[in-house]
Parts: C-alpha cells; sequence; structure tokens
C-alpha cells in the first residue's frame, strides 16, 4: 500500500480545517517528514493515520513525529444470528420523527465517550459533540441509518440503537443506554430487538465498532456473542 495521503472532503467541511487520511505501511522517518511538509503547504491541520497495529515501522515513524494514538478502533463480528426468548422488544419502537429529541441527542453523546474525538485534547471548537450531535441527526432522518430502535420506560427514551443494512450484511452505528439506567439488560434487549430486525432483512453477518479502550463494551459484545473481525490502530497527527 503506498503512503500518500487525501483530503477527507467532509471531515474537512464540517469541522472548518483541512484533514487527510493517511492508510501508511512501513512508514520511515523521512517518509513521514516529507509528506507532514507537504501537508502543510497545502495548508493541513490534521491527518488521521490508520495503521495496521503489526506495522511497528510506521507506529514509530509516528510517535517519533507526536502523532497520538487516539484509538484502537475493533470491528466485532457475529455470523450466528438468534433470538434470545429472554430479553423481550416490548419496550422498543421505531423511532418516527425525522429530528432527534433532546434526550436521544443526549444518549448519542453518552455513546461517545470514549470517541477519539473526545479523548484527543487538541480538538478546541466542539468537534465532539458537533459530530454526535451530526451522527444522530443524520440516523432518524435516514441519512446514514435504515432503522433506529428506541427502548422506552413509559414515555422515557431510555436507549437506541441505529442499524442500517448493505446487501447481506447488517451494521450497528450508534447504541447507548442511560447512564441512569444501565444494568437492567437495556443493551441485551436493544441487541436483540437489533438481530430480530436484521433476520427480517435476510442479514448472515452483524458488523459493530468499538474501542479497545471501553472495556464493558467490548465485553458486552462478546458476551452477545460478536467476535473480533480486525483492529486497526488509528493516529491524530496534528500539523499545525
Amino acid at each position: 500500500m503506498g503512503n500518500d495521503f487525501r483530503l477527507l472532503e467532509w471531515d474537512s467541511s464540517f469541522f472548518g480545517y483541512k484533514i487527510a487520511a493517511l492508510h501508511p505501511s512501513g512508514l520511515s522517518s523521512d517518509e513521514l517528514k516529507r509528506m507532514v511538509d507537504d501537508l502543510f503547504k497545502e495548508d493541513f491541520k490534521l491527518a488521521y493515520c490508520f495503521i495496521n497495529p503489526e506495522d511497528e515501522a510506521s507506529i514509530k515513524s509516528l510517535l517519533n513525529a507526536s502523532a497520538i494514538l487516539a484509538d484502537e478502533k475493533i470491528t466485532y463480528f457475529n455470523n450466528d444470528l438468534r433470538k434470545d426468548s429472554n430479553f423481550s422488544t416490548t419496550n422498543i419502537k421505531a423511532f418516527s420523527l425525522t429530528l432527534p429529541t433532546e434526550k436521544l441527542r443526549d444518549l448519542a453523546l453518552q455513546s461517545g465517550l470514549f470517541s477519539r474525538f473526545k479523548i484527543d485534547g487538541n480538538f478546541h471548537n466542539q468537534e465532539y459533540e458537533k459530530l454526535y450531535s451530526e451522527w444522530i441527526l443524520k440516523s432518524v432522518n435516514k441519512t446514514l441509518a435504515d432503522e433506529t430502535l428506541v427502548y422506552y420506560d413509559e414515555s422515557d427514551e431510555n436507549g437506541f440503537i441505529t442499524l442500517s443494512v448493505k446487501g447481506n450484511i447488517g451494521s450497528i452505528g450508534l447504541i447507548a443506554v442511560d447512564e441512569k439506567v444501565r444494568g437492567k439488560a437495556i443493551g441485551k434487549k436493544l441487541i436483540n430487538a437489533a438481530i430480530g430486525y436484521f433476520l427480517e432483512k435476510d442479514v448472515t453477518e452483524v458488523e459493530v465498532v468499538t474501542q479497545k479502550a471501553n472495556k464493558p463494551a467490548c465485553f458486552f459484545y462478546e458476551s452477545m456473542g460478536f467476535k473480533i473481525k480486525n483492529i486497526t490502530n488509528i493516529y491524530h497527527l496534528w500539523i499545525r
């Protein structure tokens, strides 16, 4: 794989400064220095560097350049889909509005506490809040998700999960349970409802992404039958 970079148009437009994506392989310090010089000349502020955890050369070069390990991204998958009769879905309904409620927005922010956009202290323009607010907005209006399922306790929204389908692969985007009501198996009920939805769509495999640092989420997915598909280290390299 080459060591070129490319402009991330959506991220750059949304955050208001130029952001690049790098997928280096065997990146030397000299190669990285030339790349940083080019990025600086072209007025980039930040580069996301997606690295194989076993690529020691690239990791060493990035760390020497003061890049930040912002995320060890784990993709989980489950290809043995079955609903669990122990978890009722009677409190779960499809969200019918095209704008999120304030409670859903708050839950979306809760879902991203381990996000690299919150972890990296170099973000100063509320990037994390803006991104997750946009994510839940585009999920409920079905730009990014096909369905948003919400767990209701009477009329209160205490959890949600966003779902999308592409071919025979189902994806979980955001999932959150209100911190005030955790420990009541709401997350398991949401996953059960999601599997029911996916089975109706003839999905044979479900994927979900989380952070290695988010140990409760990793334990949760593994307890629900998900297995690790791959891990990608994401470094943030600030140019200016």
